[in-house]
């Protein structure tokens, strides 16, 4: 096909960069650093319902799993898994790392400019990329978000407006601040908060945010080295770069919703079961493990979709959490302390 009639592409990305003992920073959602063996086993088991879901849902989207071990050095189930669901492989180093001493979580957050500066050179102006987190679940087609890129740039998921609300070491206010000494100028409204678990981009605008990053990267260190408030994660960046670059939005918000489902809080309602995208933080250990055990026996455990997706909300509390649940959750926290 010449390639001024090249069909552009959708490209679903998610990550994982494995920590040495040196630069490990701490991952509140699973207890442990990120170093450690169970953290590397957790975040490569839920790789499996992760990529399950989403190739199901878009079966022509290129999906790309981007990661500093070699393709070799991945678990055996992965690497067949991917090969029968296409995913590619991207082995990256993580050239974005912050300092030492920079933050005591969240350090190997800013791969995601990593993976932005890969997908600059590969990327057409009008392809579209969604990178997600793994502990996502894809239950509707994403064609509607792809489009909605497509015309207008970007898809962001607006996720804290509260302003006294201290934002991984961070408020609001103290972001405007940070806006105003870095560009010279105020933000155009408030700031408000973008997650990071879902970012999704045309591919003009992954260049105007490549291009835009080592200006803001630069400044962010000289506040590290002055001990004022800075952006510490990649959530933190991507919120300032929208105001700056003028993508703001919360278009992300019709597709996905950041689910909570822990003892001590849950933000869960009867309808959530219908997002396009259940992003489950507390569910890292246990639904999406039980997804991926499950998806282990049965690969073909999505034929019948109304059966998985009831077992899915029984296994991760979507939209309520049963008994069942709640007894398997007991057990599993019980086991990690006795661990």
């Amino acid at each position: 096909m010449p390639s001024f009639m090249k069909q552009a592409s959708d490209y679903i990305a998610t990550w994982f960069y494995r920590e040495s003992e040196s630069e490990a920073g701490y991952y509140p959602q699973i207890g442990q650093k990120g170093s450690s063996a169970l953290a590397h086993s957790v975040y490569m088991q839920i790789q499996v319902p992760f990529f399950r879901t989403f190739r199901h849902c878009n079966p022509e989207a290129r999906l790309l799993f981007f990661t500093n071990i070699e393709e070799a050095g991945l678990p055996a189930f992965l690497r067949e898994m991917f090969s029968e669901l296409g995913v590619e492989t991207i082995t990256l180093p993580y050239a974005c790392r912050p300092p030492e001493g920079w933050y005591p979580a969240w350090q190997n957050q800013f791969y995601l400019y990593d993976i932005l500066r890969k997908m600059g050179e590969v990327m057409q102006a009008d392809d579209t990329l969604l990178v997600c987190d793994a502990d996502c679940l894809c239950r509707w087609p994403l064609d509607p978000l792809f489009e909605s890129v497509r015309r207008k740039g970007s898809a962001l998921y607006e996720f804290v407006t509260d302003r006294a609300y201290v934002i991984n070491g961070i408020t609001l206010p103290q972001m405007e601040d940070f806006c105003q000494a870095c560009y010279g100028e105020p933000p155009r409204s408030g700031m408000t908060y973008y997650g990071g678990e879902f970012v999704a981009l045309r591919g003009d605008v992954v260049r105007r945010i490549n291009d835009a990053y080592p200006r803001l990267w630069a400044f962010n260190l000289e506040c590290f080295a002055r001990k004022e408030p800075k952006l510490n994660e990649e959530a933190h960046v991507m919120s300032l770069l929208a105001e700056h670059l003028g993508i703001r939005n919360a278009d992300a918000n019709r597709y996905v919703k950041r689910m909570w489902t822990t003892p001590k809080f849950n933000n869960v309602r009867p309808g959530d079961e219908d997002y396009a995208v259940w992003h489950l933080p507390y569910e890292k250990k246990r639904g999406l493990h039980g997804l991926y055990r499950l998806f282990l026996r049965d690969g073909g455990a999505m034929r019948d979709e109304a059966a998985f997706w009831k077992r899915a909300g029984a296994y991760t509390g979507i939209p309520r959490i049963g008994m069942g649940k709640r007894l398997r959750d007991r057990m599993i926290t019980l086991w990690m302390k006795l661990k």
